[in-house]
């Protein structure tokens, strides 16, 4: 029935085609109509910490899948070396479901969900394409399926409370920026702190688009339950071309942070931020002008002399300038800066940190 959750599982002695068993169940099923029989994305239960039986304290979340691809559940611990390691999901569901191996579909329409042979594959759950990796323990021979060669983007969020979310971000002809039935999975669980694609007005771990060009914008939503340091990093990058640049875009603070080069960390007070950030793919703060003016004027800090020293050989006009912490805070402020080649200019005693003029 349509808005409900179903646990199913592979019923087959094989491995399951998850992308053949979404499309069995999707539009374009025999007798099915235009609408899916279940909303196109599988999600898989890790119990990855709390030795207990009882529900309340389980440690765990949902792994999802869909023909974009597969993200692994949220968990406690990151992959941030300066964060503590409590416990970490380590399982990415992947295209061939293991032999028993139970997920959860929700309905989209009434019907019965559609098993049948033709999902059916040899494959190996010791193969990089399988649930669960585990050690080959033969030289057979397994199913010749084409390398997934789809440029992805796996954007990571570490929390104040040590959560890890990963979202995946999948180029795809057959996908556009609007939702995309099997290609775009909703959030299943929320964390006491996460991050999500925001399309709208819902959020999904996984969003599958046609292009990806200087001219893409992808909202992000982040909820945290604690004040404090929180990061958006890049996790993995898959099929991308060196040349692409991927950035996040602090539009409170109106910064665009270069995730290729680090990841960006922000101290966030409790509550929800949907408007706030957004992944883009050029850096949209430089017009013409401020390019020009990005060549021929050099900022830098000297430490010994605790001045910023600003190098203008082509005299243009700089009308003030600003020092921030990296929570946004305003700590240093010049309103009249003198028009020479070669300017130095003493600031307040700075307590060691980061810092944006």
């Amino acid at each position: 029935n349509a808005g409900n959750d179903y646990l199913v599982g592979n019923p087959y002695a094989s491995a399951l085609d998850a992308d053949q068993f979404i499309l069995d169940n999707g539009p374009l099923i025999d007798g099915a109509g235009t609408d899916p029989l279940i909303s196109g994305t599988l999600y898989f239960w890790e119990h990855w910490g709390g030795g207990s039986h009882v529900t309340s304290e389980y440690q765990g979340g949902y792994g999802t899948y869909n023909l974009s691809g597969g993200v692994a559940a949220a968990a406690y611990g990151t992959p941030d070396p300066d964060v503590a390691q409590v416990g970490t999901g380590t399982k990415r569901p992947e295209r061939y479901i293991p032999v028993g191996q139970g997920f959860f579909v929700t309905g989209e329409t009434t019907g019965t969900i559609n098993f049948n042979n033709g999902q059916r594959r040899f494959q190996k759950e010791g193969t990089g394409s399988s649930l669960f990796i585990r050690q080959a323990q033969d030289e057979q021979q397994t199913t010749n399926e084409s390398a997934d060669t789809r440029m992805k983007i796996r954007i990571g969020f570490n929390s104040v409370n040590t959560i890890h979310r990963q979202l995946l971000l999948t180029e795809d002809t057959r996908a556009s920026l609007g939702f995309d039935w099997g290609f775009d999975g909703l959030l299943y669980q929320n964390q006491m702190d996460d991050m999500y694609w925001l399309l709208n007005s819902e959020k999904y771990t996984i969003q599958g688009i046609d292009n990806v060009s200087e001219s893409t914008v992808l909202p992000i939503g982040v909820h945290t339950s604690d004040p404090g340091l929180n990061n958006i990093v890049i996790d993995i990058l898959e099929n991308v071309p060196d040349n692409l640049n991927i950035y996040v875009h602090d539009k409170e603070l109106n910064i665009y942070h270069d995730l290729k080069a680090t990841k960006y960390e922000i101290y966030l007070e409790a509550g929800t931020y949907l408007d706030r950030f957004e992944i883009t793919f050029t850096n949209q703060a430089l017009g013409v002008e401020e390019t020009e003016m990005s060549n021929s004027i050099s900022v830098s800090y000297i430490n010994t002399n605790e001045s910023i020293l600003i190098q203008n050989p082509t005299l243009m006009k700089i009308k003030s300038i600003e020092m921030f912490n990296v929570i946004g805070q305003s700590i240093f402020t010049v309103d009249e800066v003198k028009t020479e080649t070669q300017t130095e200019i003493k600031t307040n005693k700075l307590s060691a940190g980061t810092y944006i003029i």
